[in-house]
């Protein structure tokens, strides 16, 4: 049986060959980037690029369950991208293992179809979110803190502030990353928001449903909460 059948009931033939045409770029490789990466992998998107530079600690391991313990002090974007190989050997992974910035930005995103934030700065958020559209690039951006998370997308092409809009810049952070102030995290919350940033890579690529475009879904695990605004 074909290993992708059940996408194929789903989405179809045409909507399965297109997947494994298309290319997704994730941004960080952590609880969100990390579950986003092996479902799109599992998906079966022909190509999938990860950036991140950060290594594996033990305290990841509460969140980020496609690492070991063994594996602590090596880099995430290696064992990330092994595990990936590991679950679907028809998939071509390129790493970066690097900070996504304004230098390098342009050159490494405009070879990919759909972009996805994972990351856990809010400079990195307002720089990946320029970039991608001033490289008229469709993209989500997604955010995780204790029981809450939220995911956006965008077109890409609209011209809208986008982050911005809902996070206004402050001055402070003009010059510099400035890291997200330390907070808790569920696992299943993190989960969750992954869940969605994936499926909005695979409704792109696929063209099938509907996407976030210029809407926010909050949500609240604690509360079962979950919203979506139009921005």
């Amino acid at each position: 049986m074909n290993r992708y059948s059940r996408n194929i009931l789903t989405i179809g033939k045409e909507g399965q060959q297109r997947l494994s045409e298309g290319s997704a770029f994730v941004i960080g490789c952590g609880a969100l980037g990390g579950q986003v990466a092996m479902l799109l992998a599992g998906a079966g998107v022909r190509q999938i690029g990860l950036a991140d530079f950060d290594t594996i600690d033990l305290t990841n391991l509460q969140r980020q369950l496609f690492f070991k313990e063994e594996e602590a002090g090596k880099y995430k974007i290696d064992a990330l991208s092994a595990r990936m190989s590991a679950l679907n050997s028809e998939v071509k992974i390129a790493k970066y293992p690097v900070m996504i910035t304004r230098h390098n930005a342009s050159d490494i995103l405009k070879e990919y179809d759909f972009i996805v934030d994972a990351t856990d700065n809010p400079a990195s958020k307002y720089t990946i979110n320029e970039i991608c559209r001033e490289l008229g690039k469709p993209h989500c951006i997604g955010g995780v803190a204790g029981w809450r998370g939220q995911v956006m997308s965008f077109d890409g092409s609209s011209g809208a502030d986008g982050f911005s809009a809902l996070f206004p810049r402050p001055q402070a952070e003009e010059e510099g990353i400035l890291p997200c102030q330390l907070e808790g995290v569920i696992g299943a919350a993190a989960s969750l928001i992954a869940s969605v940033q994936a499926g909005e890579a695979i409704k792109f690529l696929s063209g099938e449903g509907e996407m976030l475009y210029d809407k926010v879904l909050v949500m609240d695990l604690k509360s079962c909460m979950f919203q979506t605004f139009h921005i």
